[in-house]
């Protein structure tokens, strides 16, 4: 039997849309495929840290079915943004427990974010004596709808602001193969102020994220139709999504996947 490769799971941003990373954990299960380590930007970030400190798929779709904008924003006007991300960050210790490390993750996980004062990404993990709530909030904090994250001399926001899929990332880290989520996104007028801040976000990361695409070894393009990304009651038919989604990329990458898993 040929010797296993290490295959990690890169996750993109994308709002609510990121339900749809539920359904790629349920169709991996399924195929016998577990990441030797996530990394998650933005949305993919929260999801995957929940995946990766052993929560099985099945309670994330109940968790992902109840999860409301009330329990994700802190709706008073506070520092440098709209919202304070806090409850992000409450939401995660209250699922892993407050002083959860990313050495104590079930899967190895890192986190992107972008620090504003050296206009650099940052990623979260390698330090494995470091808490996972603030850097997944951090990578969630999307300016204009969060505001920045103020830790150590770091003024931290949306990771996705330079890092939409960190495919290049796993494979720093020591990853041989990464199967990489991302959305093809309806392009519709943007609704309001934050369709318009995050369509500049996507127009700006064109060119990297399109680089990103063609570095993934398995690539799962999640197609959510005219789904909302604010919609958060859509959890079900995103999860359904990612799960078909993964099951196609899956079944046509089988040669390439039994080759690194050594089947």
């Amino acid at each position: 039997m040929a010797d296993r490769k290490k295959i990690g799971l890169a996750l993109s941003g994308g709002v609510g849309y990121c339900m749809a990373h539920i359904g790629v954990f349920q169709a991996l299960e399924a195929a016998d495929i577990r990441p030797d380590m996530i990394a998650g930007t933005s949305g993919g970030a929260l999801i995957g840290a929940l995946y990766a400190s052993g929560i099985k798929h099945d309670r994330l779709e109940s968790i992902a079915k109840s999860i409301k904008w009330t329990k994700l924003m802190g709706m008073g006007i506070i520092f440098k943004g709209l919202a304070s991300s806090q409850p992000i960050e409450e939401l995660v210790e209250s699922l892993l427990g407050k002083d959860r490390r990313f050495a104590d993750m079930s899967i190895p996980l890192r986190v992107t974010a972008v620090d504003l004062i050296s206009e650099q990404k940052v990623i979260y993990g390698d330090d494995p004596s470091q808490t996972v709530a603030l850097p997944v909030r951090a990578s969630c904090s999307l300016p204009m709808i969060f505001s920045p994250v103020k830790h150590q001399d770091k003024l931290l926001v949306d990771g996705g602001m330079l890092v939409q899929l960190p495919v290049a990332e796993l494979k720093e880290r020591g990853m041989d193969a990464v199967i990489a989520v991302a959305f093809q996104r309806p392009r519709t007028v943007p609704g309001n102020i934050f369709e318009v801040t995050l369509r500049t976000l996507s127009i700006a990361n064109y060119d990297r994220l399109a680089e990103s695409r063609r570095a993934a070894d398995v690539l799962v393009d999640c197609n959510v139709g005219q789904a909302s990304r604010w919609d958060l009651q859509a959890a079900a038919d995103l999860i359904k999504v990612g799960r078909m989604a993964a099951e196609d990329a899956l079944a046509r990458n089988k040669q390439l996947l039994d080759g690194l898993l050594g089947r």
